[in-house]
């Protein structure tokens, strides 16, 4: 598929290695050692998925995550996602997301299948590329945030990588909706549209134009809800064109186990998707039972993510 969006000149200043490192404020032998070091530099965690298999988190260790960290904010601070984008987005969460669909009848959720894996070196290079920097800082920043030629599921660097990614994605689904009169939002991998029974209509050209932008829907996780039924859109239930939140005690003992236990225990392979969803909820909760949020708030802060 032809590119439509592009994000030319976003990094002017940075000309060179030399650049790179000083707006890093890292000195240029030890961004060129961690460089070298990458591909020892990740830990495996096993994730025991809902259907029992074991797919691993390639967690950064301390010292390559301190870096991943100076480049999303130094070098990813000044780039901003597409409106229809409720992950990684600041003053954005899961509650703004399905507010955006809670007065609709229809609504449809798909999730990207393999999402931060889709993501390949090339096209990680050819981000970098397109926000100005030139070949030698781009390889060397793709070094720095990918592991074995994919976007590692435990690096801080990589869910903003991943939905930066789907720029051109996210506009093409945009015109879609604009274009059928329904509303389009994106949550990391999960992908909504809702509004009227068009969308029944439109499904296959949402899942034949994510095909065509190289990625494939999950279809175990393909959910269409109708008018009257309680819907959920990334956790958040909606009731009568309200929001809720499922079982609190539920969430708690989540928390707990991920506390005692580590990120093994998370129910999800995106570590920051799972972070900033439980943040969203523990947000949404303080608004109705203060008491509990409270208690709950206490464990979140306990977990070492």
């Amino acid at each position: 598929m032809k590119k439509i969006i592009t994000h030319k000149n976003i990094n002017k200043n940075i000309k060179t290695i030399d650049d790179f490192c000083h707006i890093l404020s890292f000195k240029k032998p030890f961004i060129q050692k961690y460089v070298r070091l990458c591909p020892l530099l990740y830990i495996e965690i096993p994730l025991k998925k809902k259907d029992g298999t074991i797919r691993p988190i390639r967690a950064p260790k301390e010292k390559l995550k301190i870096i991943q960290r100076a480049i999303l904010k130094k070098i990813f601070s000044d780039i901003k996602l597409p409106p229809c984008c409720y992950g990684f987005s600041k003053n954005k969460s899961i509650i703004e997301n399905a507010k955006m669909h809670s007065k609709n009848d229809y609504l449809l959720n798909l999730d990207i299948q393999n999402f931060f894996p889709s993501v390949h070196y090339e096209k990680v290079k050819q981000i970098y590329l397109d926000i100005g920097l030139n070949k030698e800082v781009a390889d060397i920043l793709c070094n720095l945030t990918t592991y074995e030629y994919r976007l590692p599921q435990g690096a801080p660097t990589s869910p903003f990588i991943a939905s930066f990614a789907l720029s051109n994605l996210d506009h093409r689904l945009t015109q879609l909706a604009k274009s059928n009169y329904l509303t389009y939002t994106r949550y990391f991998d999960d992908i909504s549209f809702s509004g009227s029974r068009r969308i029944v209509v439109l499904e296959k050209d949402i899942i034949r134009i994510i095909a065509e932008e190289g990625y494939r829907v999950k279809t175990q996780k393909r959910k269409l809800f109708v008018r009257n039924e309680v819907k959920e859109v990334s956790g958040i239930l909606i009731i009568d064109k309200k929001l809720s939140l499922k079982n609190t005690g539920e969430l708690f003992s989540y928390l707990e186990s991920i506390s005692k236990y580590g990120l093994c225990k998370l129910k999800t392979d995106n570590p920051q998707k799972e972070k900033q969803s439980i943040e969203g909820k523990i947000s949404f909760l303080k608004q109705i039972d203060q008491e509990q949020s409270n208690k709950i708030e206490a464990v979140f802060a306990s977990i070492k993510w």
